[in-house]
């Protein structure tokens, strides 16, 4: 009765390592796949209306430049003139260092989007 168990045992640990032979190792950790979501609908598609980024006008492209300067305590002391157009945005007047002078061409192309931006300031001081 002993070596029946036994051969049994036997037979069904070898059964169990052979199917575990069978199966590949794993390499690395395991493969995710990537979020799918349906042909009719992109994710930037669920968005809010409101939350759309609309193209602003020039009218809004300028305020939002000169909103900036002004709000800039580095810059209180400039004088520099914004006007844009739909293709571009010009900036003229006076900065007193090349600092400042990089500040507004910052703040100017933070705001402008695509349109190009066209450089007349002058810098008093020239390092």
């Amino acid at each position: 009765m002993k070596s029946v168990l036994l051969a049994s045992a036997l037979l069904l640990s070898s059964f169990s390592f052979a199917q575990q032979q069978g199966q590949p190792p794993p390499n690395g950790p395991p493969q995710t796949t990537p979020p799918t979501f349906p042909r009719t609908e992109r994710p930037q598609d669920r968005m809010p209306p409101d939350q759309q980024a609309q193209p602003l006008s020039t009218a809004q492209v300028q305020e939002q430049i000169q909103q900036g300067l002004n709000s800039e305590p580095a810059l209180s002391n400039t004088k520099v003139s914004v006007k844009t157009s739909e293709n571009s945005v010009v900036l003229g007047g006076t900065v007193e260092s090349e600092k400042q002078h990089e500040m507004v061409l910052r703040i100017a192309q933070s705001y402008a989007g695509d349109r190009k931006i066209v450089d007349k300031i002058k810098v008093q001081q020239q390092t």
